[in-house]
């Protein structure tokens, strides 16, 4: 996916090797306009996968409802079904956001229409 994204994007901060070039690269990674985009990137990713967590551990979340639903029910029995649901929502929510942001966004300069190839891996 990095490499994919390699043609969209300039070249990694880590791949300059030439002082000039550095100190120019930083001078615009640096800038306002960079650093909203990035903020806006890291907001992006984060509904993006909070998103994706849901889509795939709505089961999980469907079982505590419906523990939490019989009368009588344990409140012990509602953590226990619904802390599976929020574990697996965090290791997709972590590691997703942890290795998009890796790949995607730091280290490069964000040109435009970055926000639709973050989200569809580059496809548009």
């Amino acid at each position: 996916m990095a490499r994919a994204m390699a043609n969209y994007n300039s070249k990694r901060l880590s791949e300059i090797k030439n002082d000039f070039e550095r100190g120019v690269f930083m001078v615009l990674y640096n800038s306002p306009k960079q650093r909203y985009s990035r903020g806006l990137a890291i907001f992006v990713l984060i509904m993006k996968h909070v998103l994706r967590g849901l889509l795939f551990s709505w089961p999980l979340y469907l079982l505590a409802l419906a523990a939490y639903a019989i009368p009588d029910a344990s409140v012990w029995l509602v953590l226990f079904l619904l802390l599976p649901a929020m574990y697996v929502s965090w290791v997709i929510l972590h590691r997703g956001i942890k290795e998009d942001y890796e790949n995607l966004v730091d280290g490069y300069l964000l040109r435009s229409g970055y926000l639709g190839r973050m989200i569809f891996h580059g496809k548009i």
